[in-house]
């Protein structure tokens, strides 16, 4: 499961044959054996509109505009960590009336980034569903991998583990280690050729 749209999963070169891929937050599965792709939530019908309300609070609060992802069922914006919290705040507050006029949208927030994607969805639901209703055979550890840590999947995971006594594995770069069990360096030399060397390697 990945935060990141299937078709940027490919592109990297890491959807490869045996891994499925739930994107964008399971909103959409790619399954290896068929080879096709499912949208599992509909997108935002107020997703476009919403995008161009994001750019201008963006540029009013004198941030990169560059730094907003849209795809095909949320938009996020990355900013600095130093950014002063004020802003930040308004930041949060202006994309709160976003999602709320859109009517089929949620914030999500964790740090250094804000996410608009469909309402009701929720991290900790996706990644229960997927263990419980997709993956079809008890996983011997679930792992996450991230330049940014996702407090959310991390604190599911801690609960994973100590409630369930599946084994996990959280891996981070090395300027961001809250909570992580395996350090990487920072890009680009830590986590895509981590995952590339995951790729090749031999499976039972």
């Amino acid at each position: 499961m990945t935060g990141w749209a299937y078709n940027q999963v490919s592109e990297i070169g890491l959807a490869v044959p045996g891994c499925h891929v739930w994107g964008q937050l399971a909103c959409e599965h790619w399954d290896c054996e068929t080879q096709t792709r499912r949208e599992l939530v509909e997108p935002s019908s107020g997703l476009s509109t919403a995008h161009e309300k994001l750019h201008e609070v963006v540029k009013d609060l004198r941030l990169d505009t560059e730094c907003i992802y849209a795809k095909s069922h949320s938009l996020a914006f990355l900013y600095p960590g130093n950014t002063d919290q004020t802003v930040v705040e308004r930041l949060v507050s202006e994309l709160g009336d976003i999602a709320e006029a859109a009517g089929d949208l949620t914030l999500l927030q964790d740090r250094g980034f804000v996410k608009l994607a469909p309402a009701g969805l929720d991290k900790k639901v996706a990644l229960q569903r997927i263990l419980k209703e997709c993956v079809p055979f008890e996983p011997s550890v679930i792992m996450d991998v991230g330049d940014m840590p996702d407090m959310v999947i991390m604190e599911e995971l801690d609960r994973t583990r100590r409630e369930e006594g599946i084994p996990t594995l959280k891996v981070g770069v090395r300027n961001l280690q809250d909570g992580v069990d395996l350090v990487l360096p920072g890009p680009p030399r830590g986590v895509l050729p981590f995952m590339r060397a995951l790729r090749d390697a031999p499976t039972r």
